[in-house]
């Protein structure tokens, strides 16, 4: 069972101002988490103290039940994926796929025969086999896109963290890559933790939704529940209205000519 856990965790800057404060949240095993909000927010810090790679001023993070404020990001047994795909362009995929694994030392150190045998698994799930000698300029970027999971994923992570994955893909490509990022999960099950601020991204990647505003947690359910009663009036004007204003928007587009004056 891999849960995490958020106890009155805030993180406070030097000057003064509050990314988070006092978030109390808690994401079930093998759940597909979205962390939603505006800019600003607090959704990517939020993120980056779970990773490691931000100190969190009061309050404490847990994975599997164990406590890891003062891990380090490597300590941790996360899987992490970026807006940039950060593949090494002089490598091939499999080499960018087998990077970690063959960095490894001491007891998570593998044999080259097990690390063929993790790129030939992850390979097959995203897609990728007959792409392994190719170098990522020969890749569109929804391949691309795959690699850098797939380079999270083949580690076999307690917990898969992803900070705005898709937004360098054009409108075509985020669509696919969200199909497939949920396919993904429906498939390996690993606890995830996604971060956006597309509405229409989180109500169809999400179990549930965690609704962040000026660092402060304004809802936590499943999304239809968020969109059918929202919890205050910021909930109903962030998401409900915006996805309501898409909704008019795409049946103004697809009218029929002569549909109003009926």
């Amino acid at each position: 069972m891999v849960e995490v856990n958020f106890k009155n965790v805030t993180k406070k800057y030097e000057d003064g101002f509050e990314a988070v404060k006092g978030l109390n949240l808690d994401i079930k095993d093998g759940e597909f988490l979205v962390l939603l909000g505006p800019s600003g927010c607090g959704k990517s810090t939020t993120l980056r103290m779970l990773a490691g790679l931000e100190e969190i001023t009061d309050g404490d993070v847990l994975i599997d039940h164990l406590k890891v404020n003062h891990l380090p990001p490597g300590a941790r047994d996360l899987g992490m994926v970026f807006q940039s795909y950060a593949l090494y362009p002089h490598m091939t995929i499999r080499n960018n796929l087998s990077f970690g694994l063959r960095m490894a030392k001491g007891e998570l150190k593998l044999t080259k025969d097990e690390i063929d045998s993790r790129i030939q698994e992850i390979s097959e799930v995203l897609e990728l086999s007959d792409h392994l000698e190719k170098k990522p300029k020969e890749l569109s970027g929804g391949q691309r896109q795959r690699v850098a999971l797939g380079r999270a994923l083949v580690r076999r992570p307690k917990v898969l963290l992803m900070d705005e994955p898709l937004s360098n893909l054009d409108a075509e490509l985020r669509h696919q890559m969200r199909k497939e990022i949920r396919r993904l999960h429906d498939t390996l099950g690993t606890t995830t933790i996604y971060v956006t601020h597309d509405q229409i991204e989180a109500m169809t990647l999400a179990d549930r939704i965690a609704i962040l505003d000026k660092g402060i947690l304004q809802q936590h359910s499943k999304p239809l529940e968020a969109y059918n009663n929202p919890a205050n009036d910021f909930v109903r004007s962030f998401l409900c209205k915006h996805i309501d204003d898409l909704v008019d928007t795409a049946n103004a587009l697809f009218k029929k000519p002569g549909e109003d004056n009926e």
